[in-house]
């Protein structure tokens, strides 16, 4: 099994130091991608560099979950499961009204629930083991609905065809957590026992 690790948006494979130096796992890779590329761009990349890969399992924080189950739905066999955290599968619907204020501003025009990427997600069905850590400590004052400080609870509860784990801590903070090291592991062991 390859670990394959996807940021999320405006941050970097730094973000993981925590998570991977719990887990442990020597056969990993960790994808890098800046948003202001597009999100077209940045899966084409992704797709070269995992073409020749089996066995893949990722764990995504944030953005990286949308990019990885765009992954899923083109590479099939090749992945075997993922763990994503704080993924918002429904888009930030915050997005949809910065991007008139931001009209330039790529980022915003991939993950409003309306862009192409967002939408694109809800005809991709799940045929592997995947979780999605919703993050519900929050406070955002730009966000109407419960938030963990950047995407809403909703948003990331939005899928029916994944496990759900809620954690009462916020967006940032949960790649420094160790139960979200508990629930990756938990599901790497689940997936080894099937």
């Amino acid at each position: 099994m390859k670990i394959v690790y996807i940021h999320g948006a405006s941050a970097t494979s730094d973000s993981f130091n925590f998570i991977r130096s719990h887990l442990e796992h020597n056969d990993e890779l960790v994808l890098e991608y800046t948003s202001a590329r597009g999100f077209e761009n940045n899966l084409t990349s992704m797709l070269e560099q995992l073409k020749d890969i089996s066995d893949i399992y990722f764990v995504c924080h944030s953005l990286g979950g949308i990019y990885a189950l765009h992954l899923a739905d083109r590479l099939g066999d090749q992945v075997i499961g993922a763990t994503t955290i704080s993924t918002p599968y429904g888009g930030a619907e915050s997005a949809d009204f910065a991007k008139y204020f931001l009209p330039f501003n790529q980022l915003l025009r991939d993950i409003g629930p309306n862009s192409l990427p967002i939408r694109r997600t809800r005809d991709i069905i799940i045929s592997v083991p995947w979780t999605n850590i919703v993050t519900t400590r929050g406070g955002s004052p730009w966000i109407l609905f419960d938030n963990d400080g950047v995407v809403t609870v909703k948003s990331q509860r939005c899928r029916r065809d994944m496990r759900l784990v809620e954690l009462v801590i916020n967006h940032y903070e949960v790649v420094l957590s160790r139960e979200t090291v508990n629930i990756i592991k938990d599901d790497i062991r689940r997936l080894h026992n099937e």
